[in-house]
């Protein structure tokens, strides 16, 4: 629950709530305004659900709704349809009977699933309908799972399913999208509703409140529904004394309610005045003086603003920007930067508001005739001028199945004129590709644009993709109109002839733009770059003066090796290899009477984490560790940026003089078994053992949709990261285009490796495939976007070498020794500065991922050292490799593979990650900052340890196991890391290149 005054942001964080849930494919989001005097709040919550499902998902990855995304999701992920069933699915020109036949065996298949319990089998054959995106067809669904009456021939067509219009209905199909959203995706479905002190004012408020409330609490009692309330402080205090204990108790205790704060300090505003600024220049491809944030504002304008509410001051910078943008200048202070405009909406505008969302909780079913929908477009855009106000006029005329609409905007003068045409037909035989043609032929010199119903078809391996691709190119534009926009159309018809003669209609109208705010009129308007040309005066963009700085150089890391522990390990006089499946020997306890501490060797599988300063014996004890895992005949793989990992490889190191031959026997048993590489990624030349990596990870063509989009997305932001790239502004647009642009070609190319050569000429060319698939970005990006990757090709394009030994998983766990096992170590020195070591370790992640999804085990079969971890997942920040390591803790874990986190920085690692880790090895940790950072993720400890951290000595440990805690002394690993030089790496890397054996002897003899 989120409390505050009016104006504190609530909405805000909702809307950025959303954003990162659909960005990261967490989840599915529904929001809704309170604002309703309706009798059946489940009912209500359904429709605004499917109204939020049915918009895009997430722009940046295309025009994909919600809707289509779950049913690719289901379609993909079930496990059941068989990869034809998958391809007739999608076909867009099977027959009603074809459908029926195909879709209710699979529908049989999926509910006899154990994930599927609970689930309507009617809601699974809906979404399956969805597929080959049929118009008819998928405006019958929408009324399925609206919870909409059914005609008989509705019925009919879906085969005979009968309609779930009852009052319990509702809940019980939320109930269903829950089940299927956790089964499907594994992700939560997010309900938020908003504006809940509007309820206040309605008649019989404290009953209303009650039964909204009883809603939420039965939706949020299964177990992925995450239920998001927004209310006004004050109205709070007064509505929740009409709610029973237990939902009072629900609402306040799990968890406690988020209070907000209206008032901005003058610190705060001028941080928000800063990041908005931030954007507008770097939408404008401007560089700016960060020593002068708030350019070209006098720094006094934040202690003007200061005490205003986040909604007014986000309001001020609104109009500064929209200003700035429209007039091409420089955003400058106007007469209302020492008051707020926003302020309250008059009561009158209000009550119309509250009539407006009671009219839009109606039903309100769109025709199913093509020509009554063009016509109710037409009148959609007349009615989108009179929102948009003084200096917009729009009239259409229809002209048998196409419609013109010219849109005058002044004080220019300035005249668009748009040839719309619906296009609804099946792509075979080319019926769609022929519509298009027809439109575009009938359009003449104005600009054609296509409407469909449902999803325009995108599978680029289809000529009618290419097809939309060239449309857009050439100038024409595309909108899929949502159910739920055709609703609102039909809705702000019959309300107007209710309201329309009222005196404030008008007003009310321009402030709630009912129909300027739906994406398909916004697309088809194109209303962001209109509103441009019917205020702008020059063409000239702000130029601010203030040079660009240069980034400070980074500083290089602390490189000197740790300290070793003391103590002796624990050995028998005559080593033999242990039984596989044994404990793991860590140390003993540090008790009067020492007894050894053992770790299961399957508690792996859900990872370890060894966290500790500078010499505290972190990395000692996690090679203690893998060096008795290789023992037991399960490989390893370390990732090394000190050098010290890649003793390994020395021969001095196993030559190390030692007065205790127990331990000159262990170590030889382990050299006798164990098979070491090293590989040295970034060499040049003969140097070292180069480690190529592709462009993307193995197979990623023949992934599910969506996972396949958010692997392009992993590898788009990787390469981001490289090129400089900024998680923000235009260079979140290039990222977001490099992302289709991979996702498209290797849906093309699922077998041959995708070269960078190949991605930068598909985006330098513009192909219409891509064009089709990034939706709504500007392509004119794709010409920065290609001289930014062939700057990378050209500057570190040896990484991409496919001449060399390319990176796989099943290749650094596999030796060529039938009795040794494999150690694989990765020095990461070669590669130069942290950009170069995030983009390649991001890639590493993504091979690790890929062989995760195909190698599933319930036993651990390897394990994999991230030292240094939080360089990959750091506390603070978004580096390329954030999300792939928060992704491969959750899958590694049902692929047998053990992650192993070790940092001497534990207050920089991201503890959100810590329900992922079973095992926690804590040494010892001085600084207070980290120390209050670790309280969380030690807070599930039965005991309070860390308070004692700090007196730790070396190869002391807390080790932390499902809450119990034991004091730990760890044993001596069997070869001292040590920091091994760069050259002799790199030598090392050289001679394990198709050497029959590793087995290195003093000398350098084998």
């Amino acid at each position: 629950m989120l409390l505050g005054e009016s104006g504190a942001g609530k909405t805000h964080l909702m809307r950025f709530f959303r954003n990162q849930t659909h960005e990261q494919q967490k989840g599915f989001f529904s929001y809704m305004q309170m604002t309703s005097a309706v009798s059946n709040y489940a009912r209500y919550v359904l429709r605004n659900t499917i109204d939020s499902f049915d918009k895009p998902y997430y722009e940046p990855f295309g025009p994909k709704t919600g809707l289509i995304e779950f049913s690719n999701a289901l379609a993909e992920s079930s496990g059941v349809v068989t990869p034809n069933e998958l391809a007739l699915l999608k076909e867009d020109d099977l027959s009603q009977e074809e459908l029926i036949d195909l879709i209710y065996p699979i529908a049989d298949r999926v509910i006899a699933l154990p994930q599927f319990n609970g689930v309507d089998i009617d809601v699974i054959r809906a979404l399956l309908y969805l597929q080959p995106g049929q118009p008819a067809i998928s405006a019958k669904v929408l009324k399925l799972l609206r919870c909409e009456p059914l005609t008989p021939y509705d019925s009919r067509v879906l085969g005979g399913v009968v309609g779930r219009d009852h009052d319990d209905d509702p809940l019980r199909m939320l109930r269903s999208f829950a089940l299927l959203i956790q089964a499907v995706t594994g992700g939560a479905f997010v309900v938020c509703l908003d504006q809940l002190e509007d309820i206040h004012s309605m008649d019989e408020a404290g009953q209303r409140f009650r039964r909204a409330v009883q809603t939420i609490v039965t939706l949020a009692e299964i177990p992925n529904v995450i239920v998001v309330l927004s209310c006004l402080e004050s109205f709070y205090d007064l509505l929740k004394q009409h709610l029973p204990k237990s939902h009072l108790d629900r609402l306040e205790l799990d968890p406690t309610p988020i209070s907000l704060s209206a008032r901005r300090s003058e610190d705060e505003v001028r941080q928000i005045l800063s990041r908005r600024l931030q954007n507008l220049y770097e939408l404008a491809e401007i560089s700016v003086n960060s020593d002068e944030a708030l350019y070209p504002f006098p720094d006094s304008i934040a202690e003007t603003l200061a005490g205003q509410t986040t909604r007014d001051v986000l309001e001020w910078c609104r109009r500064q920007r929209e200003k700035s943008i429209t007039t091409g200048q420089l955003p400058d202070l106007d007469a209302t930067a020492s008051g707020s405009e926003n302020g309250s909406k008059p009561s009158e505008d209000y009550e119309l508001s509250q009539h407006w969302n009671d009219h839009l909780a109606e039903s309100f079913e769109p025709s199913d005739d093509d020509r009554d929908l063009v016509y109710l477009m037409g009148n959609s855009i007349q009615r989108c001028g009179q929102e948009l106000g003084h200096g917009y006029h729009f009239t259409t005329q229809i002209d048998g199945e196409y419609m013109t609409a010219d849109l005058h905007l002044e004080p220019n003068n300035s005249r668009e004129s748009l040839r719309l045409g619906l296009c609804q037909k099946s792509s075979k035989g080319g019926a769609l590709a022929k519509q298009i043609r027809e439109l575009q032929q009938n359009a003449g010199d104005r600009i054609p644009v296509a409407l469909r119903t449902t999803e325009f078809p995108n599978n680029p391996r289809t000529q009618i993709a290419q097809q939309i691709g060239t449309f857009l190119s050439q100038g024409g534009r595309r909108a899929q109109v949502a159910d739920s926009d055709w609703r609102t159309m039909l809705a702000i018809q019959s309300f107007e002839q209710q309201y329309g003669d009222r005196p404030e209609y008008p007003a009310w109208l321009q402030a709630e733009k009912p129909l300027s705010q739906l994406p398909s009129l916004q697309r088809i308007l194109d209303l962001a770059n209109l509103k441009i040309a019917a205020g702008s005066t020059s063409s000239s963009q702000p130029q601010p003066t203030p040079p660009t700085p240069q980034p400070p150089a980074t500083k290089p890391g602390d490189n000197a090796p740790e300290d070793a522990p003391k103590p002796s390990p624990d050995l028998e006089a005559e080593p033999t290899l242990p039984e596989p499946v044994s404990a793991i020997p860590l140390g003993q306890t540090r008790t009067t009477v020492p007894t050894p501490v053992d770790l299961p060797r399957e508690a792996l599988v859900r990872h370890a984490a060894f966290l500790g300063g500078s010499g505290s014996g972190k990395t000692t004890l996690a090679l203690t560790l893998i060096e008795q895992l290789l023992l037991r005949g399960v490989p390893a793989i370390l990732l090394d940026r000190k050098g010290d990992l890649c003793s390994y490889a020395n021969p001095e190191a196993w030559e190390q003089p030692t007065d205790n031959p127990r331990l000159m026997a262990y170590r030889q048993l382990l050299r006798d078994h164990t098979d070491v590489a090293v590989y040295t990624p970034g060499t040049l030349g003969n140097a070292g053992r180069p480690l190529s990596i592709a462009i993307t990870p193995p197979g990623l063509g023949q992934l599910p949709s969506a996972e396949r989009q958010q692997m392009a997305n992993y590898c788009a932001a990787a390469l981001g990261g490289i090129m400089g790239y900024k998680s923000a502004g235009l260079d979140k647009i290039r990222m977001a285009i490099l992302g289709q642009a991979i996702a498209v070609l290797s849906t093309l190319q699922t077998d041959n490796p995708l070269s960078i050569d190949r991605l930068i000429s598909f985006i330098a060319e513009q192909d219409p495939l891509l064009v089709n698939a990034i939706g709504v970005l500007d392509p004119k990006h794709c010409k920065k976007l290609a001289e930014d990757l062939q700057t990378l090709s050209l500057m570190a394009g040896h990484l991409f070498n496919p001449q060399c030994e390319q990176l796989s998983t099943e290749q650094l766990l596999a030796s060529s020794h039938p009795q040794k096992t494999r150690l694989s170590v990765i020095n990461l020195g070669s590669l130069g500065d942290n950009a170069s070591i995030l983009f390649w370790v991001s890639q590493f992640l993504l091979n690790l991922n890929r062989y995760a999804q195909q190698h599933p085990s319930g036993q651990l079969q390897a394990v994999v050292l991230f030292d240094e971890a939080d360089l990959y997942l750091p506390a603070q920040g978004k580096p390329s490799t954030k999300e792939p390591m928060e992704s491969l803790l959750k899958r590694a874990r049902s692929a047998g593979l053990g992650i192993l986190l070790a940092t001497q920085s534990p207050g920089d690692l991201d503890y959100k990650c810590r329900d992922q880790i079973s095992s926690w090895f804590v040494g010892k940790v001085k600084e207070n900052t980290a120390l209050n950072k670790l309280k969380p993720m030690l807070s599930e400890a039965k005991t309070d340890v860390t308070s004692k951290l700090a007196n730790q000595q070396v190869g002391e440990f807390f080790a932390i196991r499902a809450g119990e805690v034991t004091s730990l002394k760890a044993n001596l690993s069997l070869i001292r890391a040590e920091q091994v030089p760069l050259e002799m790496v790199q030598a090392l890397a050289a001679s394990s290149v198709n050497q029959p054996q590793f087995g290195i002897r003093k000398g350098g003899a084998l």
